[in-house]
């Protein structure tokens, strides 16, 4: 047990290393529009990221350290801020069990997987529930994914993920008329 238990962790170790200390392809992330409805106060956002954890994500999510990725919203009624918040989802790999597990910030159930791809399908869509003011009148929706540098201490390396994203923030934005949400 232990040995099949090390080698997982040996494999994880090994491919994570290759990654860090080779060329790689990197991605070219996209949001896509931002879909928007509204229920009893609360304005619903929603969308996808396109084109973000394809190429060389699959060992750093298997490295079994915390991988953060960050959706930045901000709302403007013209020159000024009505609200601005960040959104925080999370997956991590458990070596042991082979289990994904994704978090999302605003929804109340954790998500758990053996599936790369499934874990992938699941960060790459978001929906946000804020509380508004139809007062605001028109706004300005924007939102930003990114990610961060993340500490691996089984390879004493820090990395800045955004280098897999070729450094680019990817946005969207809209305008929304909150007078005529019901």
């Amino acid at each position: 047990m232990f040995e099949a238990l090390s080698s997982k962790i040996l494999a994880g170790v090994v491919s994570l290393s290759m990654l860090l200390f080779s060329s790689f392809e990197g991605n070219d992330p996209s949001l896509s529009a931002i879909n928007h409805s509204t229920s009893s106060g609360y304005l619903y956002l929603s969308g996808q990221l396109h084109s973000a954890f394809e190429n060389d994500f699959a060992p750093i999510f298997a490295s079994g350290v915390p991988i953060p990725i960050y959706y930045n919203l901000n709302l403007k009624k013209g020159s000024r801020m009505v609200m601005q918040k960040r959104f925080l989802h999370v997956v991590t790999f458990d070596p042991v069990t082979g289990v994904y597990e994704v978090s999302k910030e605003g929804e109340p159930e954790v998500f758990y997987t053996d599936s790369v791809e499934q874990v992938i399908r699941k960060l790459s869509s978001y929906r946000f529930k804020i509380p508004y003011q139809s007062s605001w009148g028109i706004v300005k929706v924007r939102i930003e994914a990114a990610l961060t540098k993340v500490r691996f201490p089984d390879m004493d390396q820090e990395m800045d993920l955004m280098i897999l994203w070729k450094l680019k923030k990817p946005s969207a934005q809209t305008q929304i008329d909150l007078r005529e949400l019901k």
